[in-house]
């Protein structure tokens, strides 16, 4: 890493993922000679703290892309120094960096308001509302959320980024978002028209009446990926709903569902789009679309 940063001024993109042995010493030497780093990716590098992101900060403004997956060390303290620097970001995955909270992530929303589209928290288990509202008034560009396993997100924070990121959402990942009423998702169907990929799996408490709630006058969702599976109170009247405002279906996960079955669904004579492939216990492959 010493070498690249001396002798690569002009990198741009620089993934070293799953080079477990790499510390901050490194990496920060790649900071400081690469001053034009655009894209990083360092997933599972869990000697990594706040330190790379310090010295990103204060040499690499230009830094648009930054992969942090599993690097278990990052805090908001690095998150509130990266955005002090680094206002470009556009995609920032900080999936399973647990011991990130509300703090470190609406400080990146504020200062990357106009860039940040791709945002993935997955089992952040300590982000709440305040980042959703945060996104919600701050970043009205964004495309792809992942808040999976973030479960004091409430109904109400859901609804506000839905009304205000409705035209730019296309990825929404919320499974195990135990607090997500059929009100709440029945405003994010009605209101994010561009919506091609949706996943709440594991929300127990949804049922069809989520569905019901759209109204007939309302035109057909873009959703492409739907994922329900593990939410036992849907029943196959729900799938009928979605399939009927749902023409370009391409995946439905209903596994660990127990009202709907396959037999079921061929009783109740739903046309599903030709392409459609619908998983009922994991033997078709999964879209990656939203990990």
């Amino acid at each position: 890493m010493k070498a690249i940063g001396e002798h690569l001024s002009l990198l741009q993109s620089l993934d070293v993922s799953y080079c477990r042995k790499l510390t901050d010493k490194g990496l920060s030497a790649v900071a400081k000679g690469c001053c034009d780093l655009r894209i990083l990716h360092m997933a599972g590098c869990r000697f990594v703290t706040d330190g790379v992101l310090e010295a990103l900060s204060k040499n690499c403004g230009n830094l648009e892309e930054l992969g942090l997956h599993g690097c278990t060390s990052i805090t908001d303290n690095g998150l509130i120094n990266l955005a002090s620097g680094c206002r470009r970001i556009r995609f920032l995955d900080i999936n399973k960096c647990s011991n990130v909270t509300d703090v470190g992530v609406s400080s990146v929303s504020r200062a990357c308001s106009s860039s940040l589209k791709t945002l993935k928290l997955l089992d952040c288990y300590k982000i709440g509302d305040e980042t959703i509202l945060s996104l919600a008034e701050f970043c009205g560009n964004l495309e792809t959320l992942i808040i999976g396993g973030c479960r004091d997100v409430s109904a109400d924070a859901i609804r506000s980024l839905a009304a205000a990121c409705g035209s730019s959402l296309k990825n929404l990942r919320m499974d195990w978002c135990l607090n997500i009423s059929d009100s709440s998702l029945s405003c994010v169907l009605s209101q994010c028209r561009n919506l091609e990929a949706l996943d709440i799996g594991c929300c127990e408490e949804l049922t069809d009446a989520a569905f019901q709630l759209l109204s007939n006058e309302e035109p057909g969702l873009s959703l492409k990926i739907l994922k329900i599976s593990n939410c036992p109170k849907i029943t196959v009247a729900g799938i009928g709903i979605i399939v009927g405002k749902c023409t370009s279906l391409q995946y439905l996960d209903v596994r660990s569902c127990p009202h709907i079955t396959k037999a079921g669904l061929d009783e109740a004579g739903f046309h599903f789009p030709e392409c459609c492939k619908i998983n009922f216990n994991g033997s078709v492959n999964e879209p990656v679309v939203l990990l």
